[in-house]
C-alpha cells in the first residue's frame, strides 16, 4: 500500500500547494493527492469560499506556462499526484449544467496536463442550486448522464474518473457506488474511492461496506472522528450526531481492523490521509484548535507506515 497526503493539510498555509509537496517529500510519503478549486463552481458566495484553500488547483486559475513548471516541480520531488477532485456537479440542469460540465472538462485537461490518473467527482447531491430540490431517483440519472456526457474525453485524455462515498450525495452507499460505476464504466475508466468514515457519517457500517466493494476499491480515504450526541461539534451529516475530528488512532473506527480487512479482500491501492476536510462544516475556529498540519504529516505518516508493515509482515 503507498500513501498519499491530501492537500488540505496546507489548506491555510501560504505556500500552499508546494508545501503539500515538501511535506510529503520530509516525512516519506510515496504521493499527494490533491483539491480543487471552488471559485467558479455554480452557488453563492458562501459555497465557493467555505472550504477555499492555498493549496487548492484550478483550471482557470492556472496558466499554460505555469502547468508545465507545477508537473516539473512535482517530477523533481520523486512524488506523484495520485488524484484530483472536481468540485463541479454533473446533474444540473439548463445552462447552469452546461457550464458545470463544461469546468468539469476543463478539470480534466488539467489532470492531463499535470499527468494526474485521476479526476473525483464531488458535489453530485439531490439540490438543484436553484432552491429546490430533485427525488434521489432523478439526481442519479442525471448524474450519470452527466458522467457520459463528460466520460468521452476523459477516455480521450487518458484520465480516470473517480467515485466517492460522500454522505449525502448520488454515491452514499457501497451500492449506489456500484451502480454509477456499472452506469459508466463502458465510457471511460471509472474507479472507486472508499471513506469508511463518510460510511459512518451516512450511517452505515464501514466493515460491511468494505466487504460489499470487495476487488472493487481504488483508494482507500484514511481519517478518523469521535461521534457525540451533542451539537458542540458543528458537523451534523444526518441531523443526529456531531463529529469530533481526531488523529487516526483514536477516533471511534479502527484502523488497523479496517486496513486489514481492506487487505485480506486483496486490496494494495493508496491510502489518503485527510488531515481535514474543511467541507465537513465545522466552524472556522474549530480548525484552528487541531495539532500542527506539519505535526500531523510527520506522525500520520509513522503511524500508517507501521499499520502497512504489520499487514506485510502476517
Amino acid at each position: 500500500m503507498q500513501l498519499a497526503l491530501y492537500g488540505s493539510i496546507a489548506w491555510k498555509h501560504p505556500f500552499g500547494f508546494s508545501q503539500v509537496l515538501q511535506w510529503a517529500r520530509q516525512f516519506g510519503w510515496d504521493m499527494v493527492d490533491a483539491r480543487g478549486m471552488t471559485v467558479d463552481i455554480p452557488g453563492g458566495v458562501d459555497r465557493r469560499l467555505l472550504a477555499f484553500g492555498y493549496d487548492m488547483l484550478g483550471p482557470r486559475q492556472i496558466r499554460p506556462s505555469a502547468r508545465e513548471t507545477l508537473r516539473r516541480r512535482i517530477d523533481e520531488t520523486g512524488l506523484s499526484v495520485l488524484c484530483l477532485y472536481c468540485p463541479a456537479p454533473l446533474n444540473l440542469s439548463g445552462s447552469l449544467g452546461c457550464d458545470s460540465r463544461e469546468l468539469f472538462r476543463e478539470f480534466l485537461e488539467l489532470a492531463a496536463d499535470l499527468g494526474i490518473p485521476w479526476l473525483r467527482a464531488i458535489n453530485n447531491t439531490t439540490e438543484d442550486y436553484e432552491g429546490g430540490e430533485m427525488s434521489e431517483a432523478e439526481a442519479f440519472e442525471r448524474t450519470v448522464e452527466g458522467f457520459r456526457a463528460v466520460g468521452e474525453q476523459a477516455a480521450e485524455l487518458g484520465v480516470g474518473i473517480l467515485l466517492e462515498n460522500n454522505e449525502n450525495t448520488t454515491t452514499s452507499s457501497p451500492e449506489d457506488l456500484l451502480r454509477m460505476q456499472a452506469a459508466v464504466g463502458d465510457v471511460c475508466r471509472v474507479g472507486i474511492a472508499y471513506d469508511p468514515v463518510n460510511a459512518y457519517f451516512q450511517g452505515h457500517d464501514p466493515v460491511a461496506g468494505l466487504e460489499t466493494l470487495a476487488g472493487q476499491i481504488e483508494v482507500l480515504h484514511v481519517k478518523n472522528v469521535r461521534r457525540h450526541e451533542g451539537h458542540e461539534f458543528g458537523y451534523l451529516p444526518r441531523g443526529e450526531f456531531s463529529y469530533e475530528w481526531t488523529s487516526l488512532a483514536e477516533g471511534d473506527l479502527c484502523w488497523r481492523t479496517l486496513l486489514g480487512c481492506a487487505s485480506s479482500q486483496g486490496f494494495d491501492g493508496p491510502l489518503t490521509y485527510e488531515y481535514v476536510n474543511p467541507f465537513k462544516g465545522m466552524p472556522p475556529s474549530y480548525w484552528e484548535v487541531l495539532r500542527e498540519p506539519e505535526e500531523a504529516a510527520r506522525e500520520e505518516g509513522v503511524y500508517l507506515r507501521g499499520l502497512v508493515e504489520e499487514l506485510a509482515g502476517r
